[in-house]
């Protein structure tokens, strides 16, 4: 790549950075009512970004991002659709899913969105800037965290449930048929894709303690309290509360050492190991205890067989 080449690369990959951060402080600012629109615009212009300084990157070429029209015999840049097609071949690949829904929403919201996106794409979008964080890192060995504080990544999203009947009431039926649709078709595949990478679920913990000082609120279960509350036992999908396999703990803490410029070393009898790998995961867990801490760990137990992933 020579050097007027090289200077567009770092640029587009400086300003794919920005339009991340940007789009961070929009969302994350209690006052702005345009945040999902102007989110999905800024998250999808640093995601367009990304890949292009990736695809330059690989063919070590800008030309990787252009190609010529029949009918104008101009070169034209990819759009996002191409290159997220180009950089993630996979159709089915639940990060791909997730940014082309995203992208979707960018177009849908030139024209309209109502408030409600914000409830239906929240665990897309937490997705979508973990997904960028981790990319970003794999492809280039950037830490984004070193431009913005880590508790920046968490949005600060509105988690109310929608109400089918109010939304029924506040909008006509052709849009209340719409918004139910999408919601119903974004629940299924989120509920259905045993991945982190396509949506992240965003749920609210409620543990018993005894101790008031521990405790955010009280409640009571007597029947004559002013704050009522009920001891519900419920099954919960263990692909949401424990979604990581053995070996995806294992790439993942790789990731997070590599994100982190850790100097991870362990001498052994031919030299020197740089990775971290299933061995070093067994003495943690093992020192730890780590599967007897529900936490942690999920076990697995039918008949007389058990496993029990992290």
């Amino acid at each position: 790549m020579n050097a007027k080449d090289n200077k567009t690369f770092l640029t587009l990959l400086e300003k794919s950075q920005e339009a991340f951060t940007l789009g961070l402080e929009l969302y994350n600012r209690p006052t702005v009512k345009y945040r999902v629109e102007g989110f999905s615009f800024y998250i999808c212009n640093a995601w367009e970004l990304l890949l292009k300084s990736y695809l330059i990157k690989s063919a070590d070429s800008l030309e990787a991002i252009f190609y010529s029209t029949k009918a104008t015999k101009r070169s034209q840049s990819y759009s996002i659709s191409e290159c997220i097609k180009k950089v993630f071949t996979d159709k089915r690949e639940p990060l791909r899913r997730n940014l082309e829904k995203i992208v979707s929403l960018r177009n849908t919201s030139i024209h309209f969105v109502t408030e409600e996106y914000e409830q239906m794409y929240a665990p897309l979008f937490q997705a979508c800037v973990i997904n960028y964080v981790n990319k970003l890192n794999d492809f280039f060995h950037i830490d984004i965290t070193e431009r913005l504080d880590q508790h920046f990544l968490s949005l600060s999203v509105n988690i109310d449930s929608l109400d089918s009947k109010a939304i029924k009431k506040k909008y006509p039926t052709s849009i209340a048929e719409q918004i139910l649709r999408d919601q119903m078709e974004l629940n299924e595949e989120t509920i259905h894709t045993e991945s982190t990478h396509f949506g992240i679920p965003i749920n609210h913990n409620i543990y018993i303690t005894k101790n008031k000082k521990n405790a955010d609120f009280i409640v009571s279960v007597a029947k004559d309290s002013e704050t009522k509350a009920a001891i519900i036992n419920k099954l919960q999908d263990p692909k949401n509360t424990h979604p990581f396999s053995y070996s995806e703990v294992v790439n993942q803490i790789n990731k997070w050492i590599s994100r982190k410029k850790i100097n991870f070393q362990v001498t052994i009898s031919h030299g020197i190991r740089v990775a971290f790998n299933k061995s070093d995961l067994d003495l943690f867990i093992k020192f730890y205890e780590i599967k007897t801490n529900i936490d942690y760990a999920y076990k697995h137990v039918l008949g007389n067989n058990n496993q029990s992933p992290i």
